[in-house]
């Protein structure tokens, strides 16, 4: 069966009535539709099979009826409104296992714990030295200085990291887990592994961070039963070979459609549709010019529906504007928060929480006029 056409949004800042900047593809005659649109007055540019407009609802909604057969017709009308109304209504909140995670009030704080030897931005100074103490201490400060959940990994996945058993990446793991979790922090498991969410998510894990783009199905069924949340990412390849899988012809558009592909799997798989949070994958298969194209269009991925997550601290991406090592990006991590957060970013996976939060707060007042920053309920 087909996929049903596709509608992303690219700018619609001033409502669903007023003429919008839209992406249309995987129609079944993009010719045609771009033939009975064009008489409307809008101004379209077809790039192979996607076609670009600066149009109104109402003007893609008649030409699609027009050109196009009476349920594909209705699925574009449908699918526009539902991205416009993403777009310029608030983002969704969710629960992760009952606990309310109210990303329609705020951008969320995740901070990063990798307990790993190569880890890119620390080098492995948490780990394996004084684990597991180490770690659950460098986490409890990092709750301590304002993050909402604590996103714990246990194998690496910058680019040529080898991989890890599941056995080891479960000793790395669980006893930090088990100790945040008896501490009320909401947890989040970064891992490809269905073995290893599972144990997480046994020892009270909330969200299970999939840095393998949803394409195991046993992590998918794992997270289903548990009722988690799921962060779905965008990525090509492994971390073994995803440097030489850079190619592509628009990748916001490949990127976009990716998730919602990403999407429809996790629906197959059970997945509560509400449940799931979008993560354009900044650094994984992609170029330092590809990660900021993908970041100046953070909000256009808030029209799949879904909160977004950003997770660029400290990567190499920042080498492109004179950033070289971990340690002098913390500038550079802190713009990215603000700009995002300005875009409507739904949670900013960071290192440097304290001066994430300073930064995403003062954006996000900007941006909304709000200055509340309530913590989460624990």
């Amino acid at each position: 069966m087909p996929a049903p056409p596709l509608i992303r949004i690219v700018d619609a800042s001033l409502g669903s009535d007023a003429q919008v900047r839209v992406v249309v593809s995987r129609v079944s005659d993009p010719d045609k539709l771009q033939r009975a649109w064009s008489s409307s007055g809008a101004t379209i540019d077809q790039v192979g099979d996607r076609i670009h407009a600066i149009t109104t609802v109402e003007a893609l909604a008649r030409a699609a009826g027009r050109s196009l057969d009476r349920d594909e017709a209705m699925l574009i009308d449908r699918g526009l409104r539902d991205a416009v109304s993403a777009w310029t209504g608030p983002t969704p909140g969710l629960k992760a296992r009952g606990r309310p995670l109210p990303t329609d009030h705020r951008p969320l704080v995740m901070g990063i714990i990798n307990i790993t030897p190569d880890s890119f931005a620390d080098g492995g100074s948490i780990y394996p030295d004084g684990h597991p103490g180490k770690a659950i201490d460098a986490a409890r400060a990092l709750v301590a200085e304002g993050a909402d959940v604590i996103d714990v990994g246990g194998e690496s996945t910058r680019p040529g990291a080898e991989p890890v058993a599941a056995d080891v990446e479960l000793s790395r793991v669980i006893p930090i887990v088990r100790a945040l979790v008896s501490d009320g922090v909401c947890v989040s498991i970064d891992t490809r592994k269905a073995a290893v969410a599972e144990q997480a998510l046994a020892e009270g894990a909330s969200i299970v961070n999939d840095v393998g783009g949803a394409s195991e199905p046993d992590l998918l069924a794992v997270t289903a039963k548990a009722g988690a949340v799921y962060v779905l990412m965008h990525t090509r390849g492994t971390p073994q070979d995803m440097a030489g899988q850079v190619e592509y012809e628009d990748v916001v558009a490949e990127v976009y459609e990716f998730l919602v592909d990403g999407l429809a799997r996790c629906d197959e798989a059970g997945v509560d549709p509400e449940q799931i949070v979008v993560d354009p994958g900044i650094g994984f298969a992609k170029t330092a010019e590809q990660s900021l194209t993908l970041l100046r269009a953070t909000a256009q991925f808030r029209g799949l529906g879904r909160p977004v997550l950003v997770g660029a601290s400290r990567k190499s991406f920042m080498r492109s504007v004179g950033a070289e090592t971990p340690t002098d990006r913390l500038p550079g991590s802190l713009a990215t928060a603000a700009v995002t957060t300005a875009a409507g970013a739904a949670f900013l996976r960071v290192h440097d929480v304290a001066s994430t939060v300073a930064a995403a707060r003062t954006a996000h007042a900007i941006a909304t006029g709000e200055t509340a920053w309530n913590p989460i309920n624990r």
